[in-house]
């Protein structure tokens, strides 16, 4: 019994130990400002990287430069990507035919690849005012969860087909027809799809601009249509879409995006880098940024923008001043026009009109609308209500399939699905590889870099007694002005026989407070340590879509953009510490990490393995295999990912 209580007091004091070191290990001790250290560097570098993108396109002083610039780019643009479908029969086919006054709207499915069916409403004119083969405009809507079927989509729908153009307005992954996991909202499942997507090879602004592409196919193969005088035009994510396309497509003849085009650096620096679709891997990393998707084709564009949108109109503003310079340039000033108008987000019946008025311009040849009059269009949303004009498909009448599900049907398969199969292919391509050619191969994908390469300087920044340990707080300095806070803890009692150890975690030092303890108390030094993104140095300027648990998501994706990972940086910092405490105790560490911090942890060690005596992971996400073929709502995070890591391996392979 005496033994027990002694046994019960010795745990006890560990506990209360463990408790006020924890309070020593969590305390801030960077100036205030540095919480927002990781968005901010990476951010400034996103900043510099997309004016330099637009400047290179105002180097562009005669058409030949122009030229020769926007076929380059536009090669890279398509390889970057990602691995294109095949091109299969489409099977398109109507399910119901609803006849208006002047026009018709057939209800139709086509297939964008084999089994996966994409849900769209046809319109059609048949008024003596106009004559077939018409111009077509193909739509693609914003993240409005009943897709095409939405009011404001259905009305845009009818302005063009009463001015005489065929309209394609067709249905989202995860929306409309097409959505299957109503618990998770689009530019989330987005999100999920994109994850997936990148790890194989693919990309979600590849598959979207996939099936925009399969819609024109569509639209072309109608009898009705004009082949060589459709346009595209849309609003929000539409006007995501309609960017990509103008950029990728160049069929097009005219497009009008609107509620999306901006700067990446205002988007990012206001409310982070938006959903999977409108963001292509290491775009900046080559030129590539929003003022280029205008500029990119030999094609008419309409900007439409909107005072107080979500997407800064003083980046559109700086976008179209850059346009206009490359227009002006080379002899294209009348191939641009900016429709702005008052109000929050969204398409009215103003702008989605100018949008159509655009096409008119360009497909019909009516070039009295010129130029677009602001002022004049602004005055169609006084008391407008679309409630009350004519939208083409009463509540009743929406939707193709018989069950509103285009899983219903027979044959039909989703993405998820069709990435299964490309996982299982991706694993029976991989090449043999020895387990140091695979694990070279990953730390080159990752971007991971080694300690010599970064030029960090520590810096010492205090030392305190702690609960029997000796307590010093670094600040690990990279030139670029990101600093990573740290704990150094050196026993009372060392034992040269225990390997330092650094401790890494995605919930911050003060976590780690047990661990150290009982490292401490073995006579080993530890080093716990906030990397880029975690902790003290890791707040985010905007929650990233679902991703609340992992506030870093948007710098992730922002370092996305720039061909970077979030997982190379990260096995980054872990190498420099590594390298750090090696100099500093003349012994090899051993790296715990725990939560997120788990993947870069085996990429540090796939990269620089003799860094390591050993490393150990707890609480890692699932491996990126799993995730694929279980996670269709399982939240999974760009911070996890390293860009077709699973065209060549799995992270838990390179802790084997």
């Amino acid at each position: 019994m005496k033994r027990l209580i002694l046994l019960c007091g010795v745990l006890c004091g560990l506990v209360a130990s463990a408790e006020g070191l924890g309070k020593a290990l969590g305390q801030r001790f960077l100036p205030p400002a540095s919480d927002m250290l990781t968005f901010t560097t990476i951010s400034q570098k996103l900043h510099e990287m997309d004016v330099d993108a637009d400047q290179a396109w105002t180097r562009c002083t005669d058409r030949a430069a122009y030229d020769a610039r926007r076929k380059m780019m536009h090669a890279q643009m398509m390889s970057a990507l990602g691995e294109w479908p095949e091109r299969t029969p489409l099977n398109a086919r109507t399910f119901a035919t609803v006849r208006r006054e002047g026009y018709r709207i057939e209800k139709m499915v086509f297939e964008s690849m084999p089994g996966l069916f994409v849900t769209a409403n046809l319109f059609i004119p048949e008024s003596p005012a106009f004559k077939a083969p018409y111009p077509a405009i193909v739509m693609s809507c914003g993240h409005a969860d009943t897709g095409k079927d939405c009011d404001i989509y259905l009305r845009a729908c009818v302005i063009a087909v009463k001015q005489g153009f065929v309209a394609l307005m067709y249905d989202p992954y995860e929306q409309g027809e097409r959505r299957e996991f109503p618990g998770i909202g689009s530019t989330q499942h987005h999100n999920i799809i994109g994850v997936k997507a990148s790890l194989l090879g693919w990309s979600m602004p590849m598959l979207r601009i996939w099936d925009g592409m399969r819609a024109i196919d569509c639209a072309e193969a109608r009898p009705e249509v004009d082949a060589t005088r459709i346009g595209f035009m849309g609003q929000s994510g539409g006007g995501t879409m309609t960017a990509l396309m103008t950029a990728a497509d160049w069929r097009l003849k005219a497009t009008a995006p609107s509620c999306y085009l901006t700067s990446l650096r205002h988007l990012c620096e206001s409310m982070g880098p938006q959903d999977a679709e409108q963001n292509i891997f290491s775009q900046l990393a080559f030129g590539l940024n929003h003022t280029g998707y205008v500029l990119l084709p030999d094609t008419k564009v309409a900007v439409t923008c909107r005072f107080r949108d979500m997407f800064s109109i003083y980046g559109t503003l700086d976008l179209f001043r850059t346009v206009m310079t490359v227009a002006n340039a080379v002899g294209t000033p009348d191939h641009y026009a900016l429709n702005s108008a008052p109000g929050p987000h969204g398409w009215t019946e103003s702008t989605e009109t100018a949008s159509v008025d655009w096409m008119r311009v360009w497909l019909k040849g009516e070039r009295q609308l010129l130029p677009l009059d602001c002022m004049k269009y602004r005055q169609l949303d006084i008391g407008f209500n679309v409630k009350e004009v004519e939208l083409g498909l009463k509540g009743d009448e929406r939707g193709v399939t018989p069950t509103g599900r285009t899983m219903d049907l027979p044959g039909a398969r989703d993405i998820h699905m069709i990435l299964r199969d490309r996982l299982s292919a991706a694993i029976k391509a991989r090449p043999e590889r020895s387990a140091a050619e695979r694990n070279a191969l990953a730390a080159k994908m990752a971007g991971v870099k080694m300690p010599a390469e970064m030029k960090a300087a520590v810096k010492e920044l205090s030392a305190a007694d702690v609960d029997g340990a000796r307590l010093t707080r670094l600040a690990f300095v990279y030139p670029d002005g990101l600093e990573l806070p740290a704990c150094w803890l050196e026993p009372v009692k060392p034992d040269a026989s225990k390997p330092p150890v650094l401790l890494v975690g995605q919930k911050g030092r003060a976590d780690w407070a047990a661990e150290a303890q009982a490292r401490l108390a073995e006579g080993a030094s530890v080093l716990v340590a906030d990397i880029t993104g975690y902790g003290e140095i890791g707040k985010a300027n905007a929650v990233f879509y679902g991703a609340k648990e992992c506030p870093e998501e948007g710098c992730s994706v922002m370092l996305y953009l720039m061909g970077e990972s979030m997982t190379g940086r990260r096995a980054t910092d872990m190498l420099v510490m590594a390298d750090w405490i090696k100099g500093r105790t003349g012994a090899v560490p051993e790296l715990f990490a725990r939560g997120s911090a788990a993947i870069p942890a085996a990429h540090a060690r796939a990269a620089a393995p003799a860094s390591f005596a050993k490393v150990s992971v707890a609480d890692a996400p699932m491996s990126w295999t799993e995730f694929i073929e279980k996670g269709d709502t399982e939240h999974y995070r760009y911070t996890y990912m390293v860009v077709n890591g699973l065209l060549h391996y799995d992270w838990p392979d390179l802790l084997k």
